[in-house]
């Protein structure tokens, strides 16, 4: 820890938890930074002898996934609507003051978040347990806040993935949904294809077979008609044969008829006196 040149005592250096030593992502929100500053800063304080659990609120795990809550080792920071919300929870050293401690952490925590942000920010300072020589083990009251802590802790982790595995199963129906719809339409348009296919196929067909048909019928008409004129022909020659035997008769007849005659003029002739 660095000496704050605006604080009031000396921060002294002090070993910090492991949660507080890891790297900050480069994305980190302002309540995440505050929280580390305030932890850092609370733990510097003389007569701090380490930070207490701090047993979230349900609701603070919606606020955390939103940026605007943040939490770390005994401290927990909320944005609430434009102003900073810092709980830092202690356990004092005996035989420190504890009142003397408690404010001090206040003042302390207080300077360091307001050179982070300019958000007004109110530090609420709680003592959970005083540890001293006598303590070789945690006190009831430590393990009872850790146990909670943890309680909570995994509650949220466990909030955090039965969401997460909700998501999840969402997706993959609306996946689902989707590919059923794309299926159901590409099927429905292959059939739709089809269907015009086919009709185009029956319709090309009909009409070849109207054109067969016509072809056929005209092809049926002139040879029926080629077939008249034919027989037409054969019955005119027939006739004009017999009419030029009937005039070939009828010229005979005539001579006959001549000669005749000319025979009854001469013997008339003859009989004339």
């Amino acid at each position: 820890m660095q000496h704050d040149p605006n604080a009031h005592t000396q921060v002294t250096e002090v070993a910090l938890p492991a949660e507080l030593t890891e790297p900050l992502p480069d994305d980190a929100s302002t309540v995440t930074i505050v929280a580390r500053t305030a932890a850092e800063t609370a733990l510097g304080v003389p007569g701090v002898h380490r930070l207490g659990g701090i047993a979230a609120r349900a609701a603070d795990q919606l606020r955390k996934q939103l940026g605007r809550s943040a939490s770390t080792a005994g401290v927990q920071v909320d944005d609430d609507d434009g102003a900073l919300g810092v709980r830092v929870s202690i356990v004092v050293s005996y035989p420190a003051p504890v009142l003397h401690v408690a404010d001090e952490v206040r003042k302390q925590v207080t300077a360091a978040t307001r050179q982070l942000s300019e958000l007004p920010t109110s530090v609420d300072v709680r003592v959970l347990d005083v540890h001293g020589p006598f303590d070789d083990e945690q006190s009831p009251l430590g393990r009872a806040t850790e146990a909670a802590t943890d309680a909570v802790k995994q509650a949220g982790e466990s909030t955090a993935d039965a969401t997460k595995r909700a998501a999840a199963a969402t997706a993959d129906v609306t996946k689902r949904t989707a590919d059923a719809t794309a299926d159901a339409a590409e099927r429905a348009a292959d059939a739709t294809a089809g269907a015009s296919k086919r009709a185009a196929d029956a319709t090309a067909e009909t009409t070849k077979r109207v054109v067969e048909t016509a072809a056929d019928t005209t092809e049926d008409v002139r040879d029926a008609a080629a077939d008249s004129l034919a027989r037409a022909s054969e019955q005119a020659a027939d006739a004009a044969a017999d009419a030029a035997v009937a005039a070939g008769d009828a010229a005979s007849a005539a001579a006959d008829s001549a000669d005749a005659a000319e025979t009854d003029a001469a013997r008339h002739r003859r009989e004339q006196p």
